[in-house]
């Protein structure tokens, strides 16, 4: 991977900015809402029949909790592959780059970003902490995936 030194160096000679840590929040609730909306609207009607059995619906929770993250890294990795982000980001006008070519990730990239965007998750997002530890901003996934979130707003194709 390349040093922290020349990423920075290469951003600043193309004139590329990092995504500021409020958009990737907002991208990430708007991605998280419409991955529940899908979720609910697959389930609604077995949430509905089971409401007053408990047992039941608790374990409609815990498999349907096990379809969100597959949906979840699914709809991540695919949307990052093909688009360099997914509907949140393009709501809030971020993009996935690769830091070698700074261009969308390719499929094993938008995959591995997605899967431990997925982990990170399921440890209460205590991998996502790692975005204050440097001036990249790079979560775990982006480390993992070697790819970074750059803002669209200004400058960036």
């Amino acid at each position: 991977m390349m040093r922290k030194e020349s990423i920075e160096e290469t951003l600043e000679r193309e004139e590329i900015e990092i995504a500021p840590l409020y958009k990737r929040v907002l991208a990430y609730l708007v991605d998280d809402f419409l991955l529940t909306l899908l979720i609910l609207g697959i389930y609604w009607e077995d949430f509905q029949t089971l409401k007053d059995n408990k047992e039941a619906l608790l374990t409609l929770i815990s498999s349907t909790t096990m379809i969100y993250y597959i949906i979840f890294i699914l709809y991540n990795a695919i949307f990052t592959a093909l688009y360099g982000a997914s509907i949140g980001h393009m709501v809030v006008k971020v993009k996935v780059i690769e830091i070698g070519l700074l261009d969308k990730p390719n499929w094993q990239q938008a995959f591995l970003r997605a899967f431990f965007k997925a982990i990170s998750r399921i440890f209460l997002f205590l991998p996502f902490f790692l975005v204050f530890e440097n001036s990249l901003r790079a979560t775990l996934h982006d480390r993992v995936a070697k790819t970074l979130v750059v803002n669209l707003a200004n400058n960036y194709r």
